[in-house]
């Protein structure tokens, strides 16, 4: 596409979410600069943008309007599933790498986001016409990750929720003792589960299991990052 068709395209995107903004509150969280000022550009009615879920949860979102959030699975403070989790009468579109492990991406989109967008393709128009999908009432769903969905995944070993929990609070950066306080439990029985997790994903300590949990998209690379090491 030329650009004169491409800009074109835009406009006429850009007018048809405009006539259906009047219902709606738009707000984008994301710590990446380029997400936001692309939302920014695109939606010039956009109302909030945060940094941070803590950010935007201070915010004085609306009550009356239909409240459409974007954002990236890469928070300092928690990613897309915290954010549903935490603003559920909102309507979530997520924009995500292209290589995002499969699991994470299955993951997403099977736990209540209503559009997923490729971030390499959100300034071709994608974007767009996602948010005027959602405003209409409709899941949107990038081609090119609707197609990933569709691939057959490989073979993923099944963790209980209990199983899954720990490995969220390992990678955010609790050792065993602060998991057992943070759980009112035994710190032996958080060493066993821990043991047993370690035998039922076939690795021998911490640091591979959550190089496991990273591969699996189970674990963000933003938590890893964030981890101290368990003495």
């Amino acid at each position: 596409m030329n650009p004169e068709d491409l800009r074109q395209q835009i406009h006429q995107l850009q007018r048809a979410v405009a006539e259906l903004q009047q219902d709606w509150c738009i707000a984008v969280c994301s710590a990446d600069e380029r997400l936001i000022g692309i939302v920014s550009l695109l939606l010039e009615d956009c109302d909030w943008a945060a940094r941070s879920i803590a950010e935007l949860l201070a915010l004085p979102l609306p009550q009356q309007q239909k409240l459409l959030l974007i954002c990236d699975d890469e928070l300092a403070d928690g990613g897309a599933l915290e954010l549903i989790e935490r603003l559920p009468g909102a309507t979530v579109l997520v924009c995500l790498d292209a290589a995002i492990p499969q699991e994470r991406l299955a993951q997403l989109w099977r736990s209540g986001a209503d559009g997923l967008c490729c971030r390499q393709h959100c300034g071709e128009g994608r974007l767009l016409q996602a948010v005027l999908m959602l405003m209409r009432g409709l899941q949107s769903l990038d081609p090119l990750l609707g197609e990933r969905l569709r691939e057959q995944p490989a073979r993923l070993i099944p963790l209980q929720h209990s199983e899954q929990h720990l490995l969220e609070l390992l990678a955010r950066g609790f050792n065993s003792r602060e998991i057992a306080a943070l759980e009112q439990r035994r710190s032996d029985t958080i060493r066993r589960q821990l043991s047993a997790l370690y035998r039922k994903v076939g690795v021998r300590d911490q640091r591979a299991l959550l190089a496991w949990g990273l591969g699996q998209g189970l674990v963000r690379p933003r938590d890893l990052a964030c981890r101290t090491p368990d003495h």
